[in-house]
C-alpha cells in the first residue's frame, strides 16, 4: 500500500512539474520567426508612402482596407491588395477637415479627424462631413494642449454608445505638468461632453523635462476588458486602470536598457534641446485580437556603425491578458514597422524597404504559444 502510494505522489509530482514548466516558457526569438503571409499593396503614381496602419471592414458582403496619411484616404480590397480608390479631403469650406490634421480614427460609422486643436470632424467615406464636435476645454495650467494620436496613442470608438477616448499628448514635459491629470478623454458624441480619464507622470520623469523622447507617455484603451494602459519611456512597468482602482504591473525587457536623456547646446544665437537618438525607450502597447496577446514597444538600442550604417535594435514584450510576461520578440524597427493592423486572418506589420516601387510590402505575424 505505501509503494502505491509513493508511485501515485510520484506521478503527481511529475504532472505538476510537467505543467509548472508549461507555464514557465519564455519565448526570445527574432520577430520574423513568426512571419507566415506578405500582403501586396498597390501605389498609384501619386503615393510616395501607404500608411503603417488600416482598418479591416466589411461592406456589402466583401471585405476592405481602409488607411489615412494625412488628408488622403486609401481603400484597398482585401485580401487581393487592389487599390479601389482614394479620396482626397478637402481642407476649408463646408466639408474641410482643416489644415493641421493631428490624428485620425476609422469606423465602420466614417472617420473620425482630429482638427487644427479645435474640433473632432465626422466625415463619410466619400469626403463629406457628417459631424463637427468642439475638442474638450482643458485648464491654462495644461500648457500647449495636443490632442494627438502621436506615440501610438490610437483613438477608441464605442458605437454602440457613441464616444470617443483620444488622448492630449504633451509635446514636450514640462514642471507643471507634473501636477496635471486630464491626459486621456472620453468624448460622448451625443451631448458633446467630456470626461478625463486621470491619471499622473511617475515622480522620476522630473529629471525628462523638455526631452521628446523621454517624456512622452502612450495610451491604449481595451474594450473586452474595460481597461486602460498607460506606457512611460523610461518606466519597467504598465499602469493599468478600470476606473475605479489602479495597479502596477511588470513589463521589463529581458536585455539592459540605457536610457539617455538629451542634452542643451548652442546652436548660433539661440540654446537648443537635442534628444538622444540612442536613447533606449519603451514606447507603445498594441493588442493583437488573433493570439489574444498584449505586445508593448521597446526601442531597446540604436547605433551608428563606423561605416556610416545605422543599426537598431527593438523587441516587443508579450504578455497574456492576465498580464503574464511570455516572451520577447526582437526585430530592427528600420526594417520592420512598429506599428500594424489586424485582420481575421492575423496581424501586418509593414516592411519599410519594400522590394518594388509599385507594391508596398506587409508581413503577417502569428504568434502560437505552446
Amino acid at each position: 500500500m505505501m509503494r502505491a502510494t509513493t508511485i501515485l505522489f510520484g506521478l503527481i509530482l511529475l504532472f505538476s512539474c510537467s505543467d509548472s514548466k508549461k507555464e514557465a516558457i519564455f519565448i526570445t526569438t527574432d520577430l520574423t520567426d513568426y512571419i507566415v503571409d506578405t500582403l501586396y499593396l498597390e501605389k498609384d503614381t501619386l503615393t510616395r508612402s501607404l500608411p503603417q496602419g488600416f482598418t479591416f471592414l466589411e461592406q456589402n458582403g466583401k471585405s476592405f482596407l481602409f488607411g489615412v496619411i494625412g488628408r488622403r484616404m486609401y481603400q484597398y480590397s482585401y485580401p487581393s491588395g487592389k487599390l479601389e480608390g482614394t479620396v482626397d479631403f478637402e481642407i476649408e469650406g463646408p466639408d474641410g477637415i482643416g489644415g493641421f490634421v493631428s490624428g485620425s480614427l476609422i469606423t465602420e460609422d466614417g472617420i473620425f479627424f482630429i482638427s487644427d486643436q479645435k474640433a473632432i470632424v465626422h466625415t463619410d467615406f466619400h469626403g463629406k462631413v457628417l459631424d463637427r464636435f468642439p475638442l474638450p476645454n482643458v485648464p491654462e495650467e495644461r500648457l500647449a494642449v495636443n490632442f494627438s494620436v502621436v506615440n501610438g496613442n490610437r483613438m477608441h470608438y464605442d458605437k454602440e454608445k457613441r464616444q470617443l477616448i483620444l488622448a492630449d499628448v504633451p509635446f514636450v514635459l514640462k514642471e507643471p505638468n507634473m501636477a496635471y491629470q486630464d491626459w486621456v478623454w472620453r468624448y460622448d458624441l451625443k451631448n458633446g461632453i467630456g470626461e478625463p480619464i486621470s491619471f499622473s507622470y511617475p515622480e522620476i520623469y522630473s529629471a525628462y523635462y523638455d526631452d521628446p523622447e523621454l517624456g512622452l507617455y502612450s495610451h491604449i484603451f481595451l474594450d473586452m476588458e474595460n481597461l486602460h494602459l498607460v506606457s512611460f519611456p523610461v518606466t519597467d512597468s504598465l499602469l493599468v486602470m478600470d476606473g475605479k482602482s489602479s495597479k502596477w504591473i511588470n513589463s521589463k525587457s529581458s536585455v539592459p536598457l540605457v536610457f539617455q536623456k538629451g542634452r542643451t547646446e548652442q546652436r548660433g544665437e539661440y540654446m537648443v534641446f537635442s534628444p538622444s537618438m540612442e536613447t533606449s525607450r519603451y514606447k507603445w502597447v498594441i493588442f493583437e485580437p488573433m493570439s489574444q496577446l498584449l505586445l508593448r514597444y521597446v526601442d531597446i538600442e540604436t547605433k551608428i556603425l563606423e561605416s556610416g550604417r545605422v543599426q537598431n535594435k527593438s523587441s516587443f514584450i508579450l504578455h497574456k491578458l492576465d498580464f503574464e510576461t511570455v516572451g520577447e520578440l526582437f526585430f530592427d524597427n528600420r526594417q520592420i514597422a512598429p506599428s500594424g493592423f489586424a485582420t481575421p486572418d492575423g496581424f501586418y506589420f509593414k516592411l519599410l524597404s519594400p522590394s518594388s516601387d509599385d507594391v508596398e510590402e506587409y508581413v503577417r505575424i502569428r504568434v502560437v504559444l505552446e
